[in-house]
Formats: C-alpha cells, sequence, structure tokens
C-alpha cells in the first residue's frame, strides 16, 4: 500500500511538472509559481526522508529535462530543499499554516537566488534590479502566497500522508 502512495505522490509531482511547464510559465514574464517547489516542501515535511529525498531527486532531473532547464540544478535544489526539511522538521510545528509560509518563504528566496545565478551565467542575463525583485520579494510571496491556498485545500491530506 505504500509503494501505491509514493506512485501516487510521484505521479502528482509528474502532473504539477507538465502543468508549470506547459502552463504557467506563459501567463506571466515577471511573476511565476514554482508549484513543483512547494510540494516537494509539503511531500518533505510529511513522508519520511529517503523517500522524499528520492521522489525530489527523481521530480527534479525530469522537471529539468522537460522544462528544458540545465539537467540536475533543480534536482540539487530539490534534494538540498528535501533534506533540510527533514533535518529541521522535527524541530518546527508542521501543522501550523504560518510556520510552513514561512519556511516556503525561505525556500524560495533561496531557490530563487540560485536560479537566478544559473540563469545569469548560462541564458540571457536579466537586469540586476528586476534579478533582484523577483529572487527576493515577488517569487517568494508568490510562491507563499500558493503555498497557504495549497496548504488550506490539502493540508487535512497532507497529514494523513504522515499517519499512514
Amino acid at each position: 500500500m505504500k509503494n501505491i502512495r509514493y506512485l501516487i505522490l510521484f505521479f502528482i509531482g509528474l502532473l504539477i511538472i507538465f502543468l508549470e511547464t506547459f502552463f504557467t510559465n506563459f501567463i506571466g514574464h515577471y511573476v511565476s509559481v514554482n508549484f513543483l517547489m512547494i510540494y516537494i516542501v509539503f511531500i518533505s515535511l510529511y513522508i519520511d526522508k529517503n523517500n522524499s529525498l528520492i521522489l525530489a531527486g527523481i521530480l527534479g532531473i525530469l522537471s529539468d529535462v522537460i522544462s528544458g532547464g540545465i539537467v540536475g540544478v533543480t534536482a540539487i535544489l530539490f534534494l538540498v530543499i528535501s533534506y533540510f526539511i527533514s533535518v529541521i522538521e522535527k524541530s518546527i510545528f508542521k501543522d501550523k499554516i504560518g510556520i510552513i509560509c514561512l519556511l516556503v518563504f525561505v525556500i524560495s528566496i533561496f531557490y530563487s537566488i540560485i536560479n537566478a545565478v544559473f540563469s545569469a551565467i548560462f541564458f540571457i542575463p536579466t537586469p540586476i534590479i528586476i534579478a533582484i525583485a523577483k529572487s527576493l520579494i515577488i517569487i517568494p510571496v508568490g510562491n507563499t502566497i500558493f503555498a497557504y491556498i495549497g496548504y488550506r485545500i490539502f493540508g487535512k491530506k497532507l497529514k494523513k500522508l504522515r499517519e499512514e
């Protein structure tokens, strides 16, 4: 039964990758929400460390391959995020929505800065003011808002993951 649960979590992640790659990237140039990163944070909080690391790594590689990013960067970032959460998850109140939103906000800043650096190195660099505004304010706030909404909608199902 547990293997089916992890397979379902994988397919949900795969669906998020496809939706993010083919639909949400065309909504706006300056505003983007990383639904997959929020998903990785959620599942890392509520499933065991080994399985969350495996899911994070596989979904990160698939995200890079499908979206045309630098293969491995997202996987490494997701592995770091999942490992970080597994280290601190015993010392935080993971059922408090404010804590989860703060966690998503801080992780979004870290993730956005690393992505901005890699984008500046390998792709056309964004003007520094826009990159700073996006990395420190726009993307983290957008991710936090959607994490709040997502946790309100799926909070009970996430708590069930921990109980099973």
